[in-house]
């Protein structure tokens, strides 16, 4: 029996080993190389040994243009830091009032809980006023719809909830 969703990543996954995932390269130095961003994966390299755990420390250490270490730009691009009470980053940005969020159910590029901790995050937010999340049933990483396609049914979602709406 063939299952219906493959894993594309490796090991690591999105802090892949060789540091050649795209995660890597967003969250790299601007010089189109990736770079290392888990800090779990890098103390569990550290405490078994490998040789990866060097490559690993270094990035975690290095600071971008502005300053910033990579665990605060990984922060900044992670709307669950802002989302939930939990977290340092809760109550900081100004979060969309209107959301919509569409995602292939037969998606292997992640785990398909991640949009669904975004919608349900969302949904708990004070500030947020609509979550329109819906899966699409064999539909991969892509801008899924269940009909039409995503410019046309995304700019009429906007004029439902646009300005004056």
């Amino acid at each position: 029996m063939k299952p219906f969703k493959h894993a594309s990543k490796n090991l690591g996954a999105f802090d892949q080993l060789d540091g050649g995932q795209g995660e890597n390269t967003l969250f790299g130095y601007g010089d189109g190389n990736g770079a290392h961003f888990d800090a779990a994966l890098a103390d569990i390299l550290t405490e078994s040994g490998s040789s990866y755990a060097s490559a690993y420390a270094q990035d975690l250490e290095k600071t971008d243009g502005a300053g910033n270490t990579v665990d605060i730009r990984r922060n900044m691009y992670t709307p669950l830091y802002y989302l939930l009470e939990s977290s340092e980053g809760y109550g900081t940005s100004n979060v969309a009032k209107y959301w919509r969020i569409r995602t292939g159910i037969a998606q292997s590029d992640c785990a398909l809980c991640t949009e669904m901790n975004l919608a349900l995050a969302l949904a708990q937010y004070s500030d947020v006023e609509a979550v329109d999340f819906e899966t699409i049933w064999g539909a991969g990483h892509i801008q899924a719809e269940r009909t039409g396609d995503s410019t046309t049914n995304f700019i009429t979602w906007v004029r439902m909830y646009g300005p004056g709406k």
